[in-house]
């Protein structure tokens, strides 16, 4: 066996720490108890679960879900698709995706306030501007928040590939903070006790032998409790008790890709993003209400023509498989499905043979979840460079996303600096929101 204090079971420990923070509703300095479980949401619920497919760094709507076929000064190399959508074109990068349009709502007329990329995300996520003095949650934490807790063994929300930068839960306590898992492929890491193969024999071995240390703790800790009757140190008993009882849970496998077929995996894209979008719809299978999966590397100001033919194709495969299998699985009509990105490209083609950040207008495709199918929502002009109908932007998409889940849009949540916020607030006096921000209802049936 190794040492208790090597590096790795060090490692294990902080894995376990975070994951009991922020999967669990258990935070050990807050003191905070769990959010009730299975509250349910609205009457007017379209969608149980909604998975987020984010495009970070600018996806060229032009070469994707609306491309100008008839301006071949924009269009540059690329070509275009009849989709099923009554022949409506879509980008020879996405054919899979334009094969089934017929499935999809897909809206033109986005709109972001800023052409920066660490600015634009973040509103996509979370519905407003950037502000030095807070972090405002994103929809999962949201959804927790209104709706209540779906699933008392699992996390509420999931990020997939987001990396350090993602806004999580904002200024919501920490039980309300999505489990980042930073590699689909890697799934949970450190779940395998050392030294043991993952068998009923070793694992009682090493049962017998976490009990023991769990009791040693137990006595040794037994004497501060007494003296300090605080619920931040009932809370740190608390974590250990709830962590253990998620890491012996059956619910870890809906975690591990290695349990899908090779074909099923390869179907999706031997690929980050690809195996990402497999786990979204095992979680979403599970339980787990909002799964994010990104996509990066879509800022392409140099070979343009080069780069999105494979990164689109990544999407395109990973998102069509995606939405194919939860309708054949019967769980589409309650999962939305979004595509998203936080701005566009221009329609100018630059000197590098590239594209730069555009925020005037660009696209996003929903799936499910009640949305139509077989729609298109508003319209950029001949050259893609403006919009030629009402705008939509992040917080109306927030609100849709929302409103789909069958969350209050007018519930105020007050963060630590005593300011009420909404998920899409319209307006604000003072520190008093005055109108939330209205889903986008052309999506809905």
């Amino acid at each position: 066996m190794r040492h208790p204090h090597n590096t790795d079971e060090i490692g294990r420990r902080r894995f376990v720490e975070r994951l009991a923070k922020t999967a669990l509703g258990v935070s050990i300095t807050s003191g905070l108890k769990n959010p009730l479980f299975g509250q349910g949401s609205s009457p007017n619920a379209k969608a149980d679960h909604c998975i987020l497919l984010l495009m970070t760094g600018g996806m060229p709507h032009l070469d994707t879900f609306d491309p100008k076929p008839e301006n071949s000064g924009v269009m540059g190399p690329t070509g275009v698709v009849k989709s099923s959508l009554t022949g409506e074109p879509f980008a020879n990068n996405v054919p899979k995706l334009a094969a089934i349009a017929d499935k999809l709502t897909v809206i033109r007329s986005m709109y972001q306030r800023t052409a920066d990329h660490q600015q634009a995300t973040y509103t996509m996520r979370t519905s407003y501007a950037p502000i030095p003095s807070i972090i405002h949650p994103t929809i999962g934490p949201w959804a927790q928040q209104i709706l209540g807790k779906k699933n008392p063994s699992l996390p509420d929300s999931v990020t997939i590939g987001a990396g350090v930068a993602h806004p999580g839960a904002g200024f919501m306590p920490p039980s309300f903070s999505p489990m980042p898992v930073d590699s689909a492929e890697r799934g949970i890491p450190n779940m395998r006790p050392h030294g043991y193969a993952w068998n009923k024999e070793a694992g009682a071995r090493y049962e017998a032998i976490l009990n023991r240390r769990l009791d040693l703790t137990e006595k040794l800790d037994e004497t501060f409790r007494a003296e300090v009757p605080s619920e931040r140190v009932s809370a740190y008993t608390q974590f250990y008790d709830e962590t253990l009882k998620f890491l012996r849970s059956e619910d870890l496998q809906l975690f591990d890709l290695a349990r899908e077929k090779d074909e099923q995996r390869d179907r999706y894209g031997r690929n980050p993003f690809g195996q990402g979008c497999l786990l979204a719809k095992r979680l979403v299978k599970g339980g787990v209400r909002f799964v994010e999966v990104t996509h990066g590397g879509w800022d392409t100001h140099a070979d343009n023509f080069e780069r999105v033919p494979t990164l689109a194709g990544i999407m395109d495969v990973a998102a069509a498989n995606l939405i194919a299998d939860l309708e054949a699985e019967g769980l589409l009509g309650r999962t939305l499905v979004v595509i998203a990105t936080e701005f566009g490209r221009t329609p100018k083609i630059n000197g590098n043979a590239g594209r730069d950040h555009h925020s005037l207008a660009f696209s996003t495709v929903l799936a499910g979840g009640g949305s139509k199918r077989g729609h298109i929502i508003g319209k950029s002009d001949a050259s893609g460079d403006r919009l030629e109908s009402e705008h939509h932007e992040p917080k109306h998409l927030n609100a849709t996303i929302a409103y789909a889940l069958g969350m209050d849009l007018n519930r105020a949540v007050t963060s630590p600096s005593g300011r009420p916020f909404t998920v899409a607030t319209h307006k604000m006096d003072g520190n008093k929101p005055v109108t939330a921000v209205g889903p986008i209802m052309e999506v809905f049936a």
